[in-house]
C-alpha cells in the first residue's frame, strides 16, 4: 500500500493468484447470472369459476421475471445463448389456445413452468392479473414463484 493508504496497482496486476482466490473468482463466475423480463403482456385466456367466466375469453396482464445462468463463455453476440423471451411469450400465447383454466394462480404456475422448461432457467417470477373483474379497480391477481432444484 502506498504511503497515502491506496494500493499500489502494480502490485495488483503482478501479484500470484492464491488457489483461494481462484476458488472465489470461480465461485463468483458459477453464480453470475442476469434476468430477463416480460411485461404487460395481454392475453385473452378462458379463465374463472363462475359461469359467466366460462362463456368468453378475458384479458389477462402477464408479468414474468427469469433469472438464468449467464453463459460460461458470455453472450458472444450469439442468440442462441440467451433465453429468449420471445419463445416464452409465444408459449404463453399457445397456452390461451389450451382450453378453460379455472384459478389465475394454476394459470401462473403453467406458466412458471414454461418458463423454467429452459435449461438456462433458475428461477421465475410470474405475475397474473384479470383486468376487467371490478370497475374500480385496475387489476386482481397473483404472483407466484418457482425454483430449479
Amino acid at each position: 500500500m502506498a504511503p497515502d493508504g491506496r494500493l499500489k496497482l502494480a502490485a495488483l496486476v503482478e501479484a500470484p493468484e492464491t488457489t483461494r482466490d481462484a476458488v472465489r473468482r470461480a465461485r463468483t463466475v458459477a453464480e453470475d447470472g442476469y434476468t430477463v423480463r416480460v411485461r404487460g403482456l395481454v392475453v385473452d385466456f378462458s379463465i374463472g369459476i363462475h359461469a359467466h367466466e366460462k362463456q368468453a375469453p378475458q384479458r389477462i396482464r402477464v408479468d414474468v421475471t427469469v433469472d438464468c445462468d449467464r453463459p460460461d463463455e458470455g453472450f458472444a453476440e450469439d442468440y442462441g445463448r440467451v433465453y429468449c423471451y420471445e419463445r416464452l411469450c409465444a408459449a404463453i400465447r399457445d397456452l390461451a389456445a389450451g382450453g378453460h383454466i379455472k384459478l389465475v394462480e394454476t394459470l401462473a404456475d403453467r406458466i412458471a413452468e414454461l418458463a423454467l422448461s429452459d435449461d438456462r432457467a433458475r428461477r421465475a417470477e410470474v405475475t397474473v392479473e384479470k383486468l376487467d373483474v371490478f370497475n374500480d379497480a385496475q387489476a386482481v391477481g397473483v404472483t407466484t414463484s418457482r425454483r430449479r432444484l
